[in-house]
């Protein structure tokens, strides 16, 4: 009689490659978790920059405007405030030249008669699409014209 030795002790070249597929699998679904998760939070953060840069500017035109006796609208994406020029430079919002906002589509400032209205609208600099768009009210006292 012949004794069969079963010796169990490893695994199958089968096996191995059972569990290197297996593990290769959930490594791609968790990078990719990791990748979508990255990818949103780069959209986020673009997002709350540019609204934060559309608010700074609002404040500082808005405080301009407050501290200014005649406020002159020169162009519908310029203004003028006492020594201070706010424009529309290709995508950029200046203030005397010094870029006070970036990935800007639209300035616009109009009046009726005490009442100013200044908008802003960003583009997302990753997809191009339309951002965030700003819109603020200003009425001012004693104005005379």
């Amino acid at each position: 009689m012949r004794k069969h030795v079963n010796n169990e002790k490893g695994i199958t070249l089968v096996e191995l490659l059972a569990a290197i597929v297996l593990a290769s699998i959930v490594m791609l679904l968790v990078y990719n978790v990791l990748m979508a998760g990255t990818k949103q939070y780069k959209n986020q953060l673009e997002k709350n920059n540019q609204l934060t840069e559309i608010s700074y500017a609002l404040k500082m035109i808005t405080k301009d405007i407050r501290k200014t006796e005649k406020p002159q609208i020169i162009s519908s994406s310029q203004i003028k405030l006492n020594d201070v020029n706010y424009s529309k430079d290709g995508n950029t919002i200046t203030r005397n030249g010094v870029v006070i906002a970036s990935s800007i589509k639209r300035f616009q400032v109009t009046r009726d008669n005490i009442k100013w209205v200044i908008e802003i609208e960003s583009t997302n600099q990753i997809s191009g699409k339309t951002g965030k768009v700003e819109k603020t009210e200003i009425y001012l006292r004693n104005e005379d014209d």
